[in-house]
């Protein structure tokens, strides 16, 4: 058989796969004859299974999601950008942080309840004394107010007379 043009050679592929038994067997008895006659065939055929066998040798890795380049880890985010981006870090996350340490400093510089409970003594006092002063001042009016009437009625008590 003569291996010149591309229509009379066998799919080595697929018989060397042996796909060819499956769809045609009178393909690849022709192909097994071919074999026998020609060794430019021959050659291929087993560089072929060199090949497959080499293949078959390596382990099965998983197909990578995206191509990693070189120029990646320049385009990378700080670790601050990572600890409070939406994309690599829980926005949760910071937040509940930035919460907690709010809570930190409030609890370390708020004021102690003894300095507490003075002001507010401090404050009622302040209250009570203007009220105080307030009240005075209307019982004084109160009281020149009835002067002002008691005078009222002696007036017209004497000119009645």
């Amino acid at each position: 058989m003569s291996c010149v043009s591309p229509e009379s050679k066998p799919d080595w592929k697929a018989y060397a796969l042996r796909e060819l038994d499956y769809r045609d067997q009178d393909a690849a008895r022709q192909a097994e004859t071919h074999l026998t006659n020609c060794p430019d065939c021959r050659e291929e055929l087993a560089t072929l299974r060199l090949t497959l066998d080499t293949l078959s040798t390596l382990r099965e890795e998983e197909i990578p999601q995206r191509i990693a380049f070189v120029s990646d880890k320049v385009f990378e985010p700080r670790w601050w950008e990572r600890a409070f981006s939406k994309t690599l870090g829980s926005p949760t996350f910071a937040a509940g942080v930035l919460v907690a340490a709010a809570i930190l400093v409030h609890g370390a510089l708020r004021p102690g309840q003894a300095q507490v409970d003075a002001a507010v003594t401090k404050a009622v006092s302040q209250v009570e004394a203007r009220h105080a002063l307030e009240i005075q001042a209307l019982a004084d009016m109160v009281e020149m107010r009835d002067k002002q009437v008691a005078n009222m009625y002696i007036t017209n008590a004497a000119l009645i007379r």
